[in-house]
């Protein structure tokens, strides 16, 4: 999930968390609602893992753009958005910079 961007000498620069079907600590990860997981088409054992923050150049070797080339593929509600920032800021969380 992005929950940032910047440009960086030219480059989309994006901040994001992951989404996992594993068995994630629920003090750590957040669970998504039936709704959600139906309408964003993601197995029924998603979580957001917002103490994993990661920042990387945007389109990389592990990511795929969405259709119209944007790191946006589909809308994360935006009470969702808000808790996980609210975590990643309340915590303090250390983003790991990735590079390609």
């Amino acid at each position: 999930m992005v929950v940032g961007t910047y440009l960086k000498h030219g480059h989309l620069r994006v901040i994001t968390v992951p989404l996992t079907t594993r068995d994630y600590s629920p003090e750590h990860s957040l669970e998504l609602t039936p709704r959600v997981i139906e309408h964003l088409r993601l197995d029924t054992r998603s979580r957001i893992v917002w103490n994993d923050v990661n920042e990387f150049t945007w389109v990389g070797p592990d990511v795929r753009s969405g259709a119209n080339g944007t790191p946006v593929i589909c809308a994360m509600p935006e009470k969702i958005y808000r808790q996980v920032a609210a975590n990643i800021l309340a915590r303090r969380v250390k983003i790991t910079h990735r590079t390609e």
